[in-house]
């Protein structure tokens, strides 16, 4: 008997492969990649989340995305589940608006004035800010940009800063702005505009949302006061000293964590941020809670079709070293090589994942997790090394809102795991967490199991007559993290 074809879907590695692809990839959409034409290209490509900055663009450009990401995924009847990601500005000071909205050269040694007008639009010689208040001394230095462009503070008018160039370099607009002398603790954690824009989210349904430059505890739960009994996931961006140092408190209340090592970069010192890196990706595993690396991943390839080896080195480490997803920034939203960048990613995020240990990675986070353990945790556990130890081909997770699936993925089980849900939202919520392939059941609880094997069977992921493991818990009614049964199946023909 002649096996059905295989159905290609973005989780594999190619069309060619089998073997899929467990770390994520998010892709800023921008002007290079708004078109209907290259988002299906990208959702083809692999892209699991697509993230709109509402600092760099409007509501109505992202609403625009928003519908053709969706009109796309029905017209082509994929299950890709691609979730969207709103980023908020949040306590983050930015330069202003530029004359026709076009980035200008600064020299270096030139004089540069920053402004207290936000009405007023910048050029060459001056830009707006979005923080007024005295702050700078003369001789402190302010970075714009991640850091791109450096400035010294040479004398205090007015109305504004007179500054030196430090070094050359292209200047854009509504680039964030580090004072790495002064920590502001004034600013609010979400701005009028902020608000606006978390109203709109939940309009739009959007699956994460994001507010920048989260300093603590408070700044999260202030984000989710506004979001009231909403299922919008937080993800709390961590890119200043303040987020760094309370980190372990903003773990425990967001859904998910990401690194913006670029901002962060411009106001720790840089060789402090890859140990600091290394210890978030290795807490947020314990907890259980994804975790994404962001900005400069592959930087070069805005205007180059092949990455630096130190980009390649510093994909492969992040994935080494446990992070759940990777997210493109300018190489997809204004880049010239917007599906080379992708691609390049996942390939070089495939071979990291070839060469790590995960059986070494699964006995290690057993150790680190608190005892007792919750009968959840317990059940997820179980359930990776069970699979192990019968040598099933596939792990299957039945979940109303997430809770297990995420779980068992957090054990990073070599063998491929299909989260199943009825709720759509839910299964594009579970494409942020490594390895999961998430499912969207439209028929009902009582066929889901069934058909959940049935689709990983034509996503060539199992066979039929291997193993299976499945947990799941109440049909009706179960909270998030209450799944209570787990079972071994074989693959049905």
């Amino acid at each position: 008997m002649v096996a059905p074809p295989r159905k290609v879907h973005p989780v594999h590695v190619d069309a060619n492969s089998a073997d899929i692809l467990r770390t994520k990839v998010v892709c800023t959409i921008g002007p290079a990649s708004e078109s209907k034409e290259m988002l299906s290209q990208l959702i083809s490509a692999g892209m699991n989340v697509a993230r709109l900055n509402l600092s760099h663009c409007s509501q109505d450009f992202a609403s625009r995305v928003i519908r053709t990401i969706r009109a796309i995924l029905v017209e082509t009847e994929s299950t890709a589940e691609v979730a969207i990601w709103l980023d908020m500005n949040g306590p983050k000071v930015r330069s202003g608006k530029l004359v026709n909205g076009e980035a200008v050269w600064l020299d270096a040694g030139d004089d540069f004035y920053f402004v207290n007008d936000p009405g007023m639009l910048g050029d060459k010689t001056k830009v707006s800010t979005s923080y007024q208040k005295e702050l700078v001394n003369i001789g402190d230095k302010m970075y714009i940009d991640d850091g791109l462009l450096s400035f010294t503070v040479v004398e205090r008018l007015e109305d504004s800063i007179r500054c030196k160039v430090d070094n050359s370099g292209l200047l854009g607009e509504s680039k964030g702005i580090n004072f790495p002398s002064h920590i502001i603790n004034d600013l609010p954690a979400v701005s009028e505009k902020d608000k606006i824009d978390i109203g709109y989210a939940m309009k739009e349904q959007v699956d994460f949302i994001s507010v920048s430059c989260i300093r603590n505890i408070e700044d999260v739960e202030e984000v989710r006061l506004l979001l009231g009994n909403h299922k919008v996931k937080v993800l709390a961006k961590i890119e200043n000293k303040s987020g760094m140092d309370n980190f372990e408190s903003i773990l425990r209340m967001a859904d998910g964590i990401v690194i913006d090592r670029g901002y962060l970069g411009a106001e720790v010192d840089v060789e402090l941020v890859t140990i600091a890196q290394k210890k978030m990706i290795s807490m947020a595993n314990v907890a259980g809670k994804p975790i994404l690396v962001a900005n400069q991943m592959l930087e070069s390839m805005r205007t180059n079709p092949r990455p630096a080896r130190s980009e390649a080195a510093d994909v492969a480490n992040a994935v080494m070293d446990g992070v759940d997803g990777l997210v493109l920034s300018g190489e997809t939203a204004i880049g010239q090589y917007v599906l080379e960048s992708v691609n390049s990613m996942r390939r070089i995020a495939y071979q990291a994942e070839k060469n790590n240990n995960y059986l070494e990675y699964q006995v290690k986070t057993m150790r680190s997790v608190p005892k007792p353990i919750p009968v959840s945790e317990s059940i997820a556990s179980s359930a990776v090394l069970a699979a192990r130890q019968v040598d099933a081909a596939i792990i299957v997770c039945i979940t109303e809102l997430g809770g297990t699936a995420r779980l068992v993925a957090k054990y990073r089980p070599v063998i491929p795991v299909v989260a199943a849900t009825l709720i759509p939202q839910t299964a594009r919520q579970l494409n942020v967490n490594f390895g999961l392939v998430p499912y969207y059941h439209p028929g009902s609880a009582d066929t889901v199991i069934m058909d959940t094997l049935k689709y990983a069977v034509e996503l060539g992921l199992c066979r039929p007559g291997q193993v299976a493991v499945v947990t799941c818990g109440q049909h009706i009614g179960f909270l998030e993290g209450t799944t209570t049964k787990m079972q071994l199946m074989q693959i049905p023909g």
